[in-house]
């Protein structure tokens, strides 16, 4: 869903069980005292709601939000740069492949530069 918000406040009103994310698309936003630019990731999970229901989000006019959540997932994924797999050791691969430019990630139509992925770092959770 995306958020077009005007001078001020909203509040959003969310599931304690939920996993969300909030994306900056355009503008700043402020949350508890935190301010995300463009293209900053807000997350918050079960641990970060647990006293509350809901989120204050602070931002001007034009500021523009993806906001995406729902159920956690009942198995473990790691996201890292573009990639998403189920161990840190996948994630590796990944990046060793996008990099050789293997053909399991196809061809981009594009007059865009295709960019290095970064190796995932050593203190990755995972």
């Amino acid at each position: 869903m995306y958020i077009f918000l005007e001078d001020g406040d909203i509040t959003l009103n969310l599931e304690a069980s939920f996993e969300y994310g909030i994306l900056v698309i355009v503008g700043t936003l402020e949350s508890e005292g935190q301010v995300y630019k463009k293209d900053q990731l807000l997350r918050f999970d079960h641990d970060d709601m647990i006293d509350k229901t809901s989120i204050k989000l602070v931002a001007n006019k034009g500021t523009r939000l993806m906001f995406i959540g729902g159920e956690p997932l009942s198995n473990q994924v790691l996201l890292w740069w573009n990639f998403v797999a189920d161990n840190k050791e996948e994630l590796k691969q990944s990046v060793i492949d996008w990099n050789n430019g293997h053909e399991r990630f196809g061809e981009v139509d594009s007059d865009m530069q295709r960019l290095v992925a970064p190796e995932v770092p050593k203190g990755f959770k995972g």
